[in-house]
Parts: structure tokens; sequence; C-alpha cells
């Protein structure tokens, strides 16, 4: 289990939101849940636990979350990117890789592409997901996901 529930996080906690693609199945969401729960049981800092938790939204995004007050360092924080290399090489599939871009369909289904391919077939209205948001009161609010042209996205689509 994770330290604590993510309710229980405040809006300011800090967050790192992995996108995974492609989408994970039942099977690799729980296998993926029970590996993060037992990293987070164990987590520390300088000997210090740090309270913690996690969520995965539509099989495609893993939040891990951090209350405001706990302290991370370099070190806990590389931990982390292990184990998250390790579930990437066995299931198969890329959380690490920063050069995809996250989007929902118009039926409701999200993707991921590569940053060429989102400037080639996106544009202002496609709605993105801004996996560089830093606190959980953005996850919570929706404000994470919009349309391209009101997130950094706007930098990558072709000039009109």
């Amino acid at each position: 289990m994770p330290q604590t529930a993510i309710a229980n996080l405040p809006d300011d906690a800090r967050v790192w939101v992995f996108g995974i693609s492609p989408a994970l199945d039942e099977a690799k969401s729980a296998l993926v849940l029970n590996r993060i729960d037992a990293f987070l049981a164990e987590w520390a800092a300088h000997g210090q636990p740090i309270t913690s938790s996690r969520d995965l939204i539509e099989g495609s995004f893993l939040v891990i979350a951090v209350d405001h007050d706990a302290e991370t360092s370099g070190c806990s924080i590389d931990r982390m990117f292990g184990t998250l290399r390790q579930l990437e090489s066995e299931l198969g599939v890329q959380i690490l890789d920063p050069n995809r871009v996250f989007f929902r369909h118009g039926d409701g289904r999200v993707d991921a592409i590569t940053r060429a391919d989102f400037r080639d077939r996106a544009d202002a209205h496609t709605v993105v997901f801004d996996t560089i948001a830093e606190r959980l009161g953005e996850i919570r609010s929706g404000r994470w996901e919009r349309p391209a042209e009101k997130s950094w996205h706007r930098q990558l689509l072709r000039a009109s």
C-alpha cells in the first residue's frame, strides 16, 4: 500500500506525472500499482520515510505524489526512476521517454505520439495532458488537461 491515500494529500503536494504508452490493461495496471506501492512503502530520504501516494489515471498516467512537507533527495528520486525503468523493461511500455505527447481523441481515448507527429497532426484545439504538472491540485482540478493553445504544447504546433 502507498504510505497514505492520495486523497489525504493536500493540493500543494508535489507530483510527478509519468505518461505510459501504450496504455496499460487491467493486469499490467495491477502489476504497476503493486510494484509502486512496494516502492513507496520503503521510500525514504536521509533515513526519513517520504509521505507519498500514487494514482493510475486511465491506464496512461502514473501520478506519484509527495506531501509538501516531505523531504526528497536526489538519491531517493533516482531510486523512483530506477523502479520505473525496470517496469518499462518488464512490461514493454514507455514511461520515461520525454519525446511523447499525450492527447485525447474526439472519442475520449487517450493516446501518445511523438512530438514530431504532434506537430504534423495536431492543432490548437487538440486536448493535451500536461505531464510536467507540479502540484496535485492541477491533477485534481483537471487543469492538466486542456487545449494545446492553452498549454506549453502550443510551442510544438506548426505556425499557421
